[in-house]
């Protein structure tokens, strides 16, 4: 990446790596090396639809996710524990679909790139790994952060309970009959969460905001 020429801004948590990085990339100027933890780092510095190329922590996969498609981001190309990316890719139906599935699924595509075995490491972990990559959609159902926030809180309560329905799911999060009645028209009561499409989160979500803001007097 340093010698395209592209800007590339790498951040590494680990500070025994500074003085090696600084050494083996100091003729490239284009590179900006940041030693701090990610979850410390104003990403605001990222230009418009950039590009992540990153070999992610896998104990704290979800949370990195989270934060990287709340950017302005084009493609992230993501390695991470094989099980937990297939679960990413899972569609309507099966079993080991989660809410991270679904709101990723939502605002971007996910392709396998390939599979990286443990032998490749020394030393060996337990686990394969996979690459991801995920190119966000060219339009998506939202119209600000706010709103994907929403989205995502939403879902994530759709699946709390995830082996019950997806009727029972709402009514644990406090919905009211007559509400979630509305918010399933031509949704089956009786399917579980991981059984409904992408688009179908989508129009509940829409129809929870607008029965939340009717219930609110206008304000959500």
């Amino acid at each position: 990446m340093a010698m395209t020429g592209a800007e590339v801004y790498a951040i590494e948590i680990d500070k025994r790596m500074e003085p090696i990085l600084k050494e083996r990339l100091a003729e490239y100027n284009n590179v900006h090396l940041i030693f701090e933890d990610f979850f410390n780092v104003n990403l605001s510095f990222l230009p418009n639809q950039y590009k992540c190329i990153s070999n992610i922590p896998y104990y704290i996969t979800a949370p990195i996710i989270k934060r990287l498609i709340f950017t302005n981001f084009n493609v992230l190309y993501l390695m991470m524990q094989k099980e937990v990316g297939e679960r990413l890719q899972e569609k309507p139906g099966s079993s080991n679909r989660g809410f991270l599935s679904v709101v990723l699924q939502t605002v971007a595509d996910l392709e396998k790139v390939m599979i990286v075995p443990r032998s490749a490491f020394v030393p060996n972990p337990e686990i394969d790994s996979i690459v991801l990559r995920i190119e966000k959609k060219s339009s998506i159902p939202f119209m600000s952060l706010e709103e994907l926030s929403s989205y995502w809180e939403f879902v994530s309560s759709c699946f709390g309970q995830k082996r019950k329905t997806i009727y029972n799911n709402l009514r644990a999060i406090g919905l009211d009959k007559s509400m979630i009645e509305e918010m399933l028209s031509g949704i089956s009561p009786s399917a579980r969460p991981e059984q409904l499409m992408n688009d179908e989160f989508v129009s509940m979500w829409h129809k929870w905001k607008e029965l939340k803001t009717l219930s609110n007097g206008g304000a959500l």
